[in-house]
């Protein structure tokens, strides 16, 4: 669905005016694609970082990235994955100096601008993330949350954004049928989750692996020096 038909769907099921009340049902939905990716990761980016400076370990996080998935480095031709720490054991790293010398080997996200890093990335490595992008916002019309450039969210899961937008809403509007809208919210819940499993699904299904001769007798133990023996 593109924009338009969101806000359709939004004003029509709460009763909301889709031309005088736009603005609103606009922020609401342009809070749910983000929502969604949060809550979904359905959506993951290749980014690829150079130029670094071989001494600096502290680095300003690219405002685009929603969040990061997972992050690897290649240092010498070889590629090793990057191990996500707290700040504060990653300063404890810092301090101790161990492991000491290159590769970076840990990461650490502080706030919403500051990637750490231990130790210092090689001026001539390639840090490859893995993340999911911050979309642009839905404002004309015919934008639609598909593309890549509004969030790369699935037709799936675009019930999913009409739900926590109207979840959003039904607050704003002090919808008393649907709680303020927890109703919407737990069902946006259950979209998520249905979402999930077809994710797990969708690398295929694996059989249990076999046991042969799993009623092969087992020896007891026998024990002399106790009577009378139990077992």
């Amino acid at each position: 669905m593109n924009l338009l038909q969101l806000e359709t769907a939004v004003a029509g099921e709460l009763g909301l005016d889709v031309v005088n009340e736009k603005t609103t049902i606009d922020i609401a939905l342009n809070r749910a694609v983000q929502r969604v990716l949060e809550d979904t990761h359905c959506y993951v980016k290749e980014i690829d970082y150079t130029g670094w400076d071989g001494t600096s370990q502290n680095y300003t996080l690219d405002a685009a990235i929603l969040e990061i998935v997972e992050v690897q480095i290649t240092s010498t031709g070889v590629v090793y994955p990057l191990e996500r720490l707290s700040i504060i054991d990653l300063l404890e790293r810092r301090r101790t100096g161990q492991p000491s010398g290159s590769p970076t080997r840990f990461y650490a996200v502080s706030g919403a601008n500051l990637l750490m890093f231990y130790p210092a990335p090689g001026s001539t490595d390639t840090l490859t993330t893995y993340v999911v992008p911050l979309p642009t916002a839905l404002a004309s019309s015919t934008d639609d949350p598909s593309t890549t450039t509004f969030g790369g969210v699935p037709e799936i899961l675009h019930e999913a954004i009409f739900l926590y937008a109207c979840k959003k809403l039904g607050s704003y509007d002090d919808d008393q049928t649907s709680a303020q809208g927890q109703r919407y919210q737990d069902w946006y819940d259950k979209e998520i989750t249905r979402y999930r499993e077809i994710l797990r699904k969708r690398g295929g299904t694996r059989n249990a692996r076999a046991v042969v001769n799993d009623k092969r007798r087992r020896r007891l133990f026998h024990d002399n020096s106790v009577y009378p023996s139990t077992y």
